[in-house]
């Protein structure tokens, strides 16, 4: 894969597009926006689809405000939003976009009454019922090549803002915790159960959905914090599948941070509200002891709200405004974060969000990538109708719309029972049962994909193993008779004994593993292979820990395709999930 220019490093990788129908595993890393399509109608509609074209968007998070849509009562659907989210959903299939919803606020006949918004349900099985319908409506929604549009479903939105978002409680009580943790128990078991029945495997659920990654975790003393409640809250955790969290500049605390903010605000050691700080800090105080804890740290978690307000080129910290430069460093950070591995398990970021809203107050109508100057300046729930808007894309704009170009790509997880795109050696490498296998023989088997002028790339699959003391791997920049070779190495245990890297059949770098890894059960192998000016860097992960960190100063292999290996007598190799993404 021939590299983009500068920038690369960090944001072509977000671009993946799946060129495999069946395919629909969630890629790892994606840079989206958010948006409120809702409360347009749909030639506005269409008007943000060739915004979102233009900038390259293919990752959407959105707004499902259930208090608009099921009314007067239960049962009852409005027919303009309803027609709304349909047409949303039909042009996000035609254009490729992935979507992820945050389904919140319940309607008077589900809160008890009242009027305002932001109320949570009386009763949780509601809030199921709404997401059950959700999801059976529009989960058959897919694009052209087989993905599904609705990739996620976020069980509220900012539920520990309680006074804001979940009414009734405080901010931060720990009684509102457990109230939501109760509903995210009953909506997301009935999702996952109807997931299963409708064939819909691939739509996650998405929790906390909390507003920073600090204020949950905090509580005077002698009182439960919001996270501690939530937790408490009988097989919580078993109810999602991304640890969904939210985060801006105005939260990196009282360190005085202003972009550029490497450091303070993506530094380990930055007090309260820092991002990074709270997701690396091991105290048991903290955020990430506490998924630590209860094994959300082995989930992904998505970042679906990040942004940072500006209106012009002088910033106004005091009102809580950037300069367009601060808004386009904080971008260009928070993709850094993203992709470098910094933060255990984080693969998107949604940024908040990519049209300035003109009817709001304050900095609030200011977060967008894209500045709207309105023609007819009437506005409706805040929002400019984009028909009659000019659009003026800010500084940050330029770094987001380059995260998506240039970027080619490969997945295969073998769902459909063929390997029409890899090329094996005689009687090894095959399809079998979703996944592709090499049986136990004498021969060395290989099979490769791809074109032989890809240069820097990363690749991903999971492999298992049956048998002890077997050796297997793939290979990076492969030439038809080697290449950069991540091999693993068991034991007499089915055990990683060593992750090694060779060139040609030379052992170049060695990683001693103890045991760390039972290959019997399936793990992800990742190598990553990039050009510097003194070599080629070649690193290698397992299970998204990295391992070898190796510079090749004779450039010895220059391109080639990817290529999965079985040594011989190697009991049978299953591989599944195979991700490639140029970097």
């Amino acid at each position: 894969m021939k590299s983009s220019p500068a920038l690369r490093v960090f944001l072509a990788t977000l671009a993946l597009t799946l060129l495999f129908t069946g395919f629909a595993r969630a890629q790892r890393y994606a840079i989206g926006v958010n948006d409120h399509f809702i409360w347009r109608g749909t030639t506005d509609q269409d008007v943000a689809f060739q915004q979102y074209n233009a900038s390259g968007t293919k990752f959407v998070r959105v707004d499902i405000p259930w208090f608009v849509i099921e009314t007067p009562s239960k049962g009852s659907y409005n027919a303009t939003y309803l027609a709304r989210m349909d047409h949303f959903f039909q042009q996000c299939a035609a254009n490729g976009i992935r979507v992820i919803v945050s389904i919140a606020y319940a309607p008077s006949w589900a809160n008890g009454g009242h009027t305002d918004g932001g109320r949570p349900p009386t009763n949780p099985t509601d809030f199921a019922d709404f997401c059950e319908w959700f999801l059976r409506r529009y989960a058959p929604y897919l694009d052209s090549i087989g993905r599904p549009t609705l990739e996620e479903i976020e069980l509220w939105n900012e539920p520990d803002l309680c006074d804001l978002f979940f009414k009734g409680y405080a901010r931060d009580a720990a009684a509102g915790a457990t109230a939501y943790g109760n509903m995210v128990v009953a909506a997301g078991t009935r999702l996952q159960t109807v997931r299963a029945a409708i064939g819909a495997k691939d739509v996650m659920i998405g929790a906390p959905v909390i507003s920073d990654t600090h204020g949950p975790c905090w509580a005077p003393a002698g009182t439960t914090t919001w996270m501690d409640a939530f937790y408490a809250v009988p097989n919580v955790t078993k109810a999602y599948d991304i640890f969904a969290w939210h985060s801006y500049w105005t939260n990196a605390g009282t360190t005085g941070w202003l972009p550029p903010e490497l450091p303070p605000c993506w530094y380990p050691s930055n007090q309260r509200q820092a991002v990074l700080g709270k997701l690396l800090n091991s105290a048991s105080t903290e955020l990430w002891a506490k998924m630590v804890a209860h094994g959300d740290s082995v989930k992904p978690n998505w970042c679906s709200e990040i942004g940072g307000a500006c209106s012009s080129s002088t910033p106004n910290h005091s009102s809580a405004l950037l300069s367009f430069a601060e808004q386009q460093t904080h971008m260009a950070d928070a993709m850094n974060v993203l992709t470098s591995g910094l933060v255990t398990n984080l693969h998107r970021l949604y940024w908040y969000q990519h049209f300035d809203d003109g009817g709001q107050s304050g900095s609030e109508q200011f977060y967008g990538i894209t500045a709207l100057n309105a023609t007819n300046p009437i506005t409706y729930s805040g929002f400019i109708p984009l028909s009659s808007a000019v659009f003026t894309p800010k500084l940050a704009y330029s770094a987001y719309h380059n995260a998506f170009k240039g970027a080619i790509s490969f997945a295969d997880n073998f769902d459909d029972g063929t390997a029409t795109a890899w090329t094996a050696t005689a009687n090894t490498w095959h399809p079998s049962g979703g996944a592709y296998v090499s049986p136990h023989n004498a021969a060395t088997g290989i099979s490769y994909t791809g074109s032989s002028t890809w240069l820097d790339y990363t690749a991903y699959a999971d492999f298992k193993f049956t048998d002890p003391w077997k050796t297997a791997g793939m290979i990076a920049r492969y030439n038809g008779t080697a290449g950069y070779y991540l091999r693993i190495d068991l034991d007499a245990n089915t055990a990683s004994r060593y992750l090694r890297l060779l060139i040609g059949t030379n052992v170049v770098a060695t990683a001693t593993l103890n045991g760390a890894y039972n290959f019997l059960n399936s793990h992800e192998l990742q190598i990553s292979v990039r050009n510097e000016s003194g070599g080629v860097r070649v690193l290698g992960f397992i299970d998204g820990t990295q391992y070898i960190n190796y510079l090749d100063t004779a450039f010895t292999y220059q391109s080639g395709t990817f290529a999965l290996r079985a040594e011989p007598w190697t009991g049978t190799i299953t591989v599944d999930n195979v991700v490639v993404m140029d970097d």
